[in-house]
């Protein structure tokens, strides 16, 4: 099961008496809590290493390491703290708290419905899931097998079909719980609260970023200090106006079964500076809302601390807005005419738009171009921050273009919302597809094929044996996957593995003799009739150059769906390729070496329930 990195202080204390510590290292122990609770984390660090070395339980040590560990985390996070301005905030029951943050009119809350958490353990926590209309990909934390918290995502695959839960890669998901996952509109970044990464408390929050490049979510960035503090840092969420940020957190409470919810004007760049006084860090971790007083205090001391570092990053951010608004527009122009080529009747008219089209997305491939590499640039700087121990907010990608926002009144009362819960959508989750693995492998057990039959194709086995009688499984000694077949004569023919090319033949041959089966040899099939290995190199050698396979998809004519494309980058790295047909898009998939690789991409799709699905031999004629 997976803990919080940090046991609560109460037990602790306990397992230390229980353990033999003396009463004198008790207070110690709580006297160093205390210290390290008031961001006084160098003398807390100093008392913990003193209680190690009067300790001889390795246990309770291990504790106290993660206890150093949080100090020192702190260490780093005090000298790239922000000072966001508080303009408001409220106390509101724990359990459901949720309900009383504002500035959502377009989303609301639901609860997670049991098909998506089994709920191994009663928690008593909330486990609201924010939901907006045309969602196509959700996020939410529910309980693994362990009884830990993960976050996972379901995605839309057609109508109320859902694909089945799945957890974020090991960047997101740690060795403690994640909670309240929150997705940007834009869905680039993903807030979250988590007890299992670099941090300070019991949990701080963190934002991933959407990694183009990888398809995949990025490594977390903790939000620093005073966002993240020594107590639970439970949820980040923007207003939808853009206009403030709330942060919902338990510092500040008489007793746990409330929360406290700020409201901050919202920064997209914040100036972080080095705090070094302990009374000014307990005032910043407060989030006291300022006097006037305060507010000019801020802001002259925001002009004197700005740096070239800091400056030299807006504008790497401003740089990267401009190269979106230039994507924007573009995908705007391509777009209009689109629709503009479906209305057309004249052939001339057509082909003037296909051309102008072709242009745009010319143009579009460009402009990308210099956005990866102005993204790859600013991660750069990002990362620098990150070794630190802290990070600026990344850009504004929350909101796609400051320029474009409504005017928005200075200050409007603080209104919690006191709805009830709205309703779950009603959705149906497919069952994951799981195809049979045939890749060659040597393991503790063997695996018998799935499928015995030869491919109408080229394919290379490694022959066994051949016997009267079926062996027990036993007898293979951890190949996979076997293949069973009947020979004439009404013997078992025995053949592990099923290769398209003589080199990965032979090179599994050597494992299946150090396996046991020194008498082993590889033999060869095409168009399930058995060939001479030599003829069988011969048409390798003419198939190489000759052809290869892609999938065909014509069952989305007016866009491929994300979860669609989701999985089919999931499962393969061959290019998607796109073309307009009368108005109607047709994709393909490929090009595969093998028709099996093929027909396993199209399997999955169908799966789905896609349709309009064909697997076509691409030819070419060697020079």
């Amino acid at each position: 099961m997976k803990k919080s990195i940090l046991l609560p202080l109460f037990f602790v204390m306990a397992y230390s008496l229980a353990a033999g510590q003396t009463q004198e290292g008790a207070v110690k122990f709580e006297r160093a809590e205390s210290l390290r609770r008031e961001y006084r984390f160098v003398d807390a660090i100093k008392l913990y290493k003193e209680i190690q070395e009067e300790s001889t339980d390795s246990v309770y040590n291990r504790s106290l390491d993660l206890l150093i560990a949080k100090s020192e985390n702190g260490i780093q996070m005090l000298q790239y703290a922000s000072r966001p301005l508080v303009t408001a905030k409220i106390t509101a029951p724990r359990k459901d708290f949720f309900l009383y943050i504002p500035g959502l009119e377009k989303s609301y809350w639901a609860n997670l419905p049991d098909s998506l958490n089994s709920n191994i353990q009663k928690h008593t926590s909330p486990n609201p899931v924010l939901l907006r209309n045309n969602d196509r990909t959700i996020y939410f934390s529910a309980q693994d097998q362990d009884g830990g918290w993960d976050i996972y995502r379901i995605q839309q695959v057609d109508g109320t079909n859902w694909s089945a839960p799945e957890p974020l890669n090991s960047y997101v998901n740690s060795s403690g719980d994640e909670l309240y996952p929150l997705l940007s509109p834009n869905g680039k970044q993903l807030y979250f609260a988590s007890s299992g990464h670099f941090g300070i408390g019991g949990y701080d929050i963190y934002v991933s970023n959407w990694d183009d490049k990888a398809n995949d979510w990025g490594l977390p960035q903790n939000l620093g200090f005073p966002y993240s503090s020594v107590d639970d840092d439970l949820m980040l969420i923007h207003s939808e106006d853009g206009e403030f940020t709330y942060l919902v957190t338990d510092r500040n409470t008489s007793n746990k079964d409330s929360v406290v919810i700020y409201r901050f004007e919202y920064e997209s760049t914040p100036v972080r500076r080095a705090i070094t006084e302990v009374s000014e860090i307990i005032k910043t971790a407060s989030l006291l809302i300022p006097t006037k007083e305060d507010k000019d205090s801020i802001e002259t001391e925001s002009d004197f601390v700005t740096t070239p570092e800091t400056e030299a990053y807006t504008k790497m951010i401003a740089e990267v807005r401009k190269i979106q608004r230039e994507i924007d527009s573009v995908n705007r122009y391509i777009a209009s005419n689109r629709s503009l080529y479906s209305s057309l009747t004249n052939e001339d008219d057509r082909v003037l738009l296909e051309k102008k089209i072709f242009e745009g997305e010319l143009a579009l491939i460009e402009t990308q171009s210099r956005l990866r590499v102005a993204n790859e640039v600013l991660q750069v700087r990002e990362m620098e921050f990150l070794s630190k121990g802290a990070i600026m907010p990344r850009r504004d990608d929350f909101f796609s273009d400051d320029q474009n926002k409504p005017e928005i009144p200075a200050e409007k009362p603080f209104t919690p919302l006191r709805g009830g819960l709205g309703q779950f959508p009603q959705i149906t989750i497919m069952e994951p597809i799981k195809l049979f693995d045939y890749a060659f492998a040597v393991g503790s057990e063997a695996v018998m094929a799935e499928d015995n039959s030869i491919p109408d194709r080229l394919v290379y086995r490694v022959q066994l044996f051949v016997v009267n009688n079926k062996p027990d499984l036993k007898a293979f000694k951890g190949l996979r996957p076997v293949f069973e077949n009947r020979t004439p004569t009404g013997k078992w023919l025995y053949t592990a593995g099923q290769f398209f090319n003589y080199a990965s033949a032979a090179e599994a041959l050597i494992k299946v003799k150090r396996a046991g089966f020194p008498t082993a040899i590889i033999v060869a099939y095409n168009d399930g009739k058995s060939v001479t290995i030599r003829n069988a190199r011969l048409l390798e050698e003419k198939n190489e150059a000759r052809s290869s396979f892609q999938v065909k998809i014509e069952g989305y004519p007016a866009g491929m769906p994300q979860p669609v494309l989701d999985i089919i980058r999931e499962n393969t790295e061959r290019d998607i390729a796109k073309k307009v047909l009368n108005g109607r898009e047709i994709f393909f998939v490929g090009p595969f070496a093998n028709r099996q690789q093929a027909e396993q991409i199209m399997t999955l799709l169908s799966g789905l329930g896609a349709e309009g699905l064909t697997i076509e031999e691409i030819s070419s004629t060697p020079e």
